[in-house]
């Protein structure tokens, strides 16, 4: 049995087997916690865990944080970290430098191309940062954006000017613009604060959106609009800032990560391990974090 992780910046997600449910729990705080966590993948499971595959965003310190507490609790399992690739699955990234390119939103790439191939994509992963990617019908990534979340941009401001901490936690207080209900502005500091940071996220997707579309009916005979794709942990806030036609694709990450672990895995890798009695394992990348 393959035991498949999304290690972000905020939380873990992971997955037994292709079939089984995903599961996710926010970043353990302290080694133990994480050895309780590594523990708890395999209990009460009738198959072992037999490969482990990630792909993590998360500085180096945590990664190796990871790695110790999964080589203490599965020793002989061999482990794979997936890191951006050039080309891979029909889909040719638009970096010149593809370790500076997250791994996450590879993955992303990866999942949203296989799931709708010949079709120009519009990805969206909300996760701690909102990224934005581009692909053409052709599978050419022509580039993307991050930017900051909603969560990231309450956790800077706080940072910047505390006494306004206290005030995201509060009812927020509304009021409509003349006659209009679509129009709202607040008429207390908690709603200002809320609404400003949602029309600052919605504003800017709504912009690099209408580029995106001008720019993929400019470049094609047929005249289609890409199509939305959006995943991550914030999907669900995101949405209804959106195109209605957008499209909300839940664990897009952890799907690339298993189409991309096809193309990544080493020749001969079971036969090692196999003949070592020792796990074959690929270190942690020093790069592809946003």
């Amino acid at each position: 049995m393959k035991c498949y992780i999304d290690a972000g910046n905020t939380r873990i997600k992971w997955q037994l087997g292709v079939k089984a449910q995903t599961q996710q729990q926010p970043w353990p705080q302290t080694d133990a916690m994480l050895a309780a966590w590594a523990d708890s993948l395999s209990s009460g499971r009738a198959c072992a865990i037999q490969r482990i595959i990630i792909a993590s965003v998360v500085p180096q310190d945590r990664q190796a944080q990871l790695a110790q507490a999964l080589t203490v609790r599965y020793p002989d399992v061999p482990v794979l970290w997936l890191v951006s690739r050039a080309r891979c699955c029909g889909v040719r990234l638009g970096y010149l430098d593809v370790s500076q390119f997250g791994v996450d939103r590879y993955c992303a790439l990866i999942a949203a191309r296989h799931r709708f191939p010949q079709q120009a994509l519009i990805a969206i992963n909300a996760g701690t940062a909102v990224t934005v990617d581009y692909l053409q019908a052709d599978g050419r990534h022509e580039g993307g954006v991050i930017m900051p979340s909603v969560a990231a941009m309450t956790a800077g401001l706080n940072a910047l000017a505390p006494h306004l901490a206290p005030f995201w936690h509060q009812k927020p207080q509304m009021a409509t613009v003349g006659h209009s209900t679509e129009i709202g502005l607040a008429t207390n500091t908690a709603g200002a604060l809320q609404l400003g940071s949602r029309w600052m996220l919605a504003s800017a997707l709504a912009q690099i959106i209408s580029a995106l579309n001008e720019a993929a009916w400019s470049a094609s005979a047929q005249g289609c609009a890409p199509l939305i794709v959006v995943s991550g942990g914030g999907a669900s806030e995101l949405l209804p800032l959106l195109d209605p036609a957008a499209i909300s694709v839940p664990d897009l990450v952890l799907e690339g990560i298993r189409l991309a672990a096809r193309q990544s895995q080493p020749s001969g890798l079971s036969q090692t391990a196999k003949k070592t009695g020792k796990a074959t394992k690929e270190l942690p990348s020093k790069d592809n974090s946003d």
